[in-house]
């Protein structure tokens, strides 16, 4: 308790003022004064944020003031400790204070208790960490729900690629495989029956076309089987050193005899002799498909350019044909299996359209990219990359 001596007194005088403002005003220091039977004499401004809008005795509900107020001590503290102010149907405030009675007055005085208040701060402060915690948690959980659904969203992709894949599968067994098999069954029958009454030329005629029909047959079931092992992982890929030149002589003889029946000239130009790090066999493919499909889509009397150079440490080669050429809508679809652009040649030569897809397949196992550049009725480029033999 302070004591006061005359300085203390005199300083307390002096200051009576704005201590009595300070105090009156004070939005921390709670002060009422009531009569005995509740009536309000005095309340300042922090006391009446607590009484709110309610009847100011009625707004103590624990103690309540009718407790405060039976005590018949006529001079004394009739009550220290936590007031509750407020009412059953809200939330309640609580101060630390003292309660006086003087004859039929009561004064409570009191405010927030300093270690109430470390204790709500430190509530408040362990409160914040939880919720800086969970916002962090939600923010992790958050960041795995959105790498799953882009994994989702991935994997309904590939769904609809395999759905795709598997109607073109059986689209192919069911009609590009039955059609020529329909052609040769049907030039038998007709030969068993006419045979006899058949000239020579004829003879021969019909025989050109199944040998046609059968070559076209053979090469289908060739690029089927060759598509079906690479979907199941069973082609071993298997760089090693080799030229272009050389993958061009193993690949040259049947492009020739392809051209040549259509009086188209091939021209092969490896300048740089090229060394190349790759699986042979899959480029072979990918030459095979791309020159096949350029003697394909090139016109009578025309020519064909094979051209090869280096760009940075890949070899750049690019296949020109100067046939039909592809529409600007088209070319994107050209790769994907099930887009369903399979065209005919200009002599009507067949295909499944899948020589293409597995060109993109095997350039990008090597390491490599595929394009085309083309415009219709002037011809297209199919340039692919691959990988340059590095001695070192």
């Amino acid at each position: 308790m302070l004591t006061l001596n005359n300085k203390n007194k005199f300083d307390l005088v002096k200051w009576k003022d704005e201590i009595e403002s300070s105090i009156l005003e004070s939005n921390t220091l709670c002060i009422a004064i009531f009569k005995k039977d509740g009536e309000l004499i005095f309340a300042n401004n922090a006391i009446r944020v607590l009484f709110r809008d309610l009847n100011p005795a009625s707004s103590l509900l624990n103690p309540t003031f009718e407790t405060l107020s039976k005590n018949d001590c006529p001079y004394c503290n009739v009550y220290k400790g936590y007031i509750t102010f407020g009412d059953y149907s809200t939330v309640n405030s609580s101060i630390m204070a003292n309660v006086y009675r003087k004859d039929d007055s009561i004064l409570i005085i009191g405010g927030v208790d300093s270690e109430q208040l470390m204790q709500q701060n430190l509530m408040m402060h362990n409160l914040n960490r939880e919720i800086g915690n969970l916002q962090r948690q939600l923010i992790k959980e958050k960041r795995v729900l959105e790498e799953t659904l882009v994994k989702l969203n991935s994997t309904v992709k590939e769904l609809n690629e395999a759905n795709a894949t598997k109607d073109k599968f059986f689209s192919i067994i069911a009609h590009d495989l039955k059609n020529p098999f329909t052609t040769i069954i049907g030039f038998t029958d007709y030969l068993k029956t006419n045979l006899r009454t058949l000239e020579p030329a004829e003879v021969e005629e019909i025989v050109e076309m199944m040998n046609t029909s059968g070559n076209t047959t053979y090469k289908l079931l060739e690029d089927l089987l060759l598509w079906s092992r690479s979907q199941l992982g069973k082609i071993t890929f298997t760089p090693e050193k080799t030229s272009l030149s050389e993958l061009w002589n193993e690949v040259a003889g049947p492009m020739l005899v392809q051209a040549e029946n259509k009086n188209i000239t091939i021209n092969f130009n490896d300048k740089e002799s090229l060394e190349l790090y790759c699986d042979k066999n899959m480029v072979k493919t990918i030459i095979r498909n791309l020159v096949s499909n350029a003697v394909k889509f090139s016109y009578r009397n025309s020519s064909i350019e094979i051209n090869a150079s280096a760009k940075n440490d890949f070899s750049e080669i690019k296949i020109s044909d100067k046939g039909v050429g592809i529409s600007a809508d088209t070319i994107d679809s050209l790769w994907i299996i099930g887009s369903n652009h399979s065209t005919s040649g200009t002599e009507s030569e067949e295909g499944s359209g899948l020589g293409l897809v597995l060109c993109k397949e095997f350039t990008q196992a090597n390491g490599g990219r595929i394009w085309v550049e083309s415009e219709k009725g002037k011809g297209s480029d199919f340039i692919f990359t691959l990988p340059l033999y590095s001695r070192t």
